[in-house]
């Protein structure tokens, strides 16, 4: 029955009828369900890695989590914490291992490498996690039908610089966070605003994820009205907003050192897209071929990666906005 029951979360059923009918239909999807068996594989048991591996737990995303990191004792300290939820939850196993056993996995999420500290740009740290990158995908060397979500910054150099590293790969293998976690916020900063449900607002955040990323106005709606019949083309509102929005994660950092759980919710959230092949739409770091560059555009994940990227209808300020986030980009690739 509780494959019954995952299954009906699955199909995202939020009430369900246990006629004979319906058990008999749901019982045979439970068993495709439980037959396969996916592992997510978590690459750096820092703050991000870690809350990571407690999301995708907690959400009973996936069967198997993997943990790996090079401080071998932080790292097996944390599977043995996570272990203790394991009642909780509907994953069978959490455990540590080297890189390649990581890079049989269905899903790898590589959050490994030097952490933004207060002060800093994403691009400051480009340096040093490119060299940290390299290495892990060398020893790794992920299989093919492994999907690759690099989470570590700047996110959008570090995606293009996997994807170039694994070049025998289709891009939409190694894609980045991205844009994600500050479009929810934004949906954040309108839902409060609007007093309307974030899962309502449909408005991205795209380009660099750092100080050059910039709010699609011209594309955002609620209940298929345009964003800006609310907002009456305030435009001191809308600055104020999308300000806001990129300051975010700088204000936490100085308050706490780190940001990590909306992070790991995004992380989340994107691997049971891939895992459960939802095929659902995230402002995504990925390879823009008519530019020959990565930045946020909105994608469709399934279980083969991107497998489509949704072209926008940016207006005139908009698209200098986007060439402007190029530009900030294009000198650390």
């Amino acid at each position: 029955m509780i494959y019954t029951l995952l299954i009906c979360r699955y199909l995202g059923k939020k009430s369900y009828s246990f006629s004979l009918n319906n058990v008999c239909i749901l019982y045979l999807e439970s068993i495709k369900y439980a037959m396969k068996h996916n592992r997510v594989s978590v690459i750096g048991a820092g703050n991000v890695g870690a809350t990571t591996c407690y999301a995708l737990l907690l959400k009973n995303s996936t069967a198997e989590i993997l943990l790996s990191d090079i401080n071998q004792d932080l790292c097996e300290g944390h599977v043995r914490d996570l272990s203790d939820a394991l009642p909780f939850s509907d994953t069978s196993k959490v455990f540590s291992a080297d890189l390649k056993e990581a890079g049989k996995s269905d899903v790898i999420v590589i959050t490994a490498g030097a952490a933004q500290k207060p002060g800093q740009t994403r691009l400051d740290l480009v340096d040093t996690n490119k060299k940290i990158i390299a290495s892990i995908l060398e020893q790794m060397q992920p299989g093919s039908g492994s999907v690759i979500l690099m989470v570590s910054n700047p996110v959008d150099v570090l995606t293009y610089h996997a994807q170039n590293i694994l070049k025998e790969r289709p891009h939409g293998k190694t894609f980045g966070s991205g844009t994600y976690l500050d479009t929810q916020r934004l949906r954040g900063e309108l839902s409060s605003l609007l007093k309307i449900g974030e899962s309502s607002i449909h408005a991205y955040v795209l380009g660099e994820h750092g100080n050059s990323q910039f709010v699609a106005w011209s594309e955002s709606s609620v209940g298929g009205k345009p964003i800006l019949d609310f907002l009456e083309s305030n435009e001191s509102m809308k600055r104020d907003i999308a300000e806001h929005t990129m300051k975010e994660a700088y204000e936490i950092i100085a308050k706490k050192g780190s940001t990590y759980y909306g992070i790991a919710a995004c992380i989340t959230e994107i691997c049971e897209s891939i895992l459960y092949d939802q095929k659902r739409i995230f402002p995504v770091s990925c390879r823009l071929e008519e530019y020959n560059i990565t930045l946020s555009m909105p994608a469709v994940i399934g279980e083969n990666g991107i497998e489509k990227i949704i072209k926008l209808n940016l207006n005139p300020d908009e698209m200098k906005l986007f060439e402007n986030s190029m530009n900030q980009i294009r000198p650390y690739l």
